[in-house]
């Protein structure tokens, strides 16, 4: 994410310094970061003569005194573990200039839990990217109970100037996006589990049915169009009353699966087999995918042109 990210911003115009801690991971960022261009230009999202000047807006750093020196807007990408990243945000803070913002890519963590170190937890804000994070234009705005307004609106305005849709959402466990994916993925769950339906099946009816108006309908705007009285019937009470109210994912299918140790495309088995099936393949269609709907969004023009750099 780290790696994405950095190429959104650069995207966007901002000069970045990318910090990690070991040199290694520096040269598999910079690498990434080709490949991602490479692919983006290869799709006509980019023009190629723009490439240069995108790879030089990133620069690497392995010291973080020096990568977070000069900055106005820093955030952290490791791993989904509080303690790290109250300890990594907390000293970058007091490295950073007094006026620089500090955010989180978190996907779950609470916004007021990561800022409780922070000697200015005020100009800290979460901006949730969802991978890949330069493709996916939502990124969610969540902040703390000390963030000030004018720290939300600063990282909703440097979001929406890299080209992407900010929604400012509220500090709560998952904020919208995983929330959303959770309540789906639980019903679905209970489903194959009972027997009833494959998740081959689930996958399809998400893809080729669900998802394909959603660009065009939320579930409000389908709401007021079926009508509400719809909503509210006999036969939609008879849908939420046997809808799944599981409260431990551990206690169902899922936890089962993970005892297994069937974790997922890492491990080789989730609810598909990844050693039968090619993980790198799935990958690259689901972000030719992506790029096909930005395509369209776009009416068919490069998304990403090359905007003047400023000092961000």
């Amino acid at each position: 994410m780290g790696a994405q990210i950095a190429l959104s911003l650069a995207l966007g115009g901002c000069q970045v310094i990318l910090w990690a801690r070991r040199a290694t991971s520096l040269d598999a960022a910079r690498g990434r970061i080709q490949d991602a261009l490479d692919f983006l230009v290869a799709q006509d999202l980019v023009d190629a003569k723009n490439c240069e000047g995108i790879t030089a807006r990133v620069r690497l750093q392995a010291n973080l005194l020096r990568a977070v020196a000069d900055a106005d807007f820093l955030i952290e990408a490791v791993a989904e573990d509080l303690a790290v990243k109250r300890e990594l945000l907390a000293r970058a803070q007091a490295l950073a200039p007094a006026h620089a913002i500090v955010s989180s890519t978190t996907s779950a963590l609470s916004a007021s839990a990561l800022a409780s170190d922070l000697a200015a937890p005020e100009r800290f804000c979460i901006a949730h990217y969802a991978q890949p994070a330069h493709l996916v234009a939502l990124v969610e705005v969540v902040p703390g109970r000390e963030t000030t307004p004018a720290t939300t609106q600063a990282v909703t305005a440097l979001l929406t100037r890299t080209g992407k849709s900010p929604v400012l959402c509220p500090d709560i466990p998952g904020f919208l996006w995983a929330r959303i994916q959770h309540v789906v993925l639980r019903e679905l769950v209970a489903l194959v589990e009972a027997g009833l339906v494959t998740p081959q099946d689930c996958d399809t009816i998400l893809k080729k049915g669900y998802a394909s108006r959603l660009p065009a309908m939320g579930a409000f705007e389908h709401a007021d169009l079926a009508g509400l009285d719809l909503i509210t019937s006999e036969g939609a009470k008879a849908v939420w009353e046997d809808l799944s109210n599981a409260r431990d994912p551990a206690q169902t299918l899922l936890g089962r699966m993970v005892e297994k140790g069937h974790t997922g495309m890492n491990a080789g088995q989730g609810f598909y087999d990844w050693r039968a099936r090619d993980a790198n393949a799935f990958k690259a269609a689901r972000d030719a995918e992506i790029v096909r709907r930005a395509k369209i969004d776009a009416g068919a023009k490069t998304t990403f042109t090359d905007p003047p750099p400023d000092k961000t």
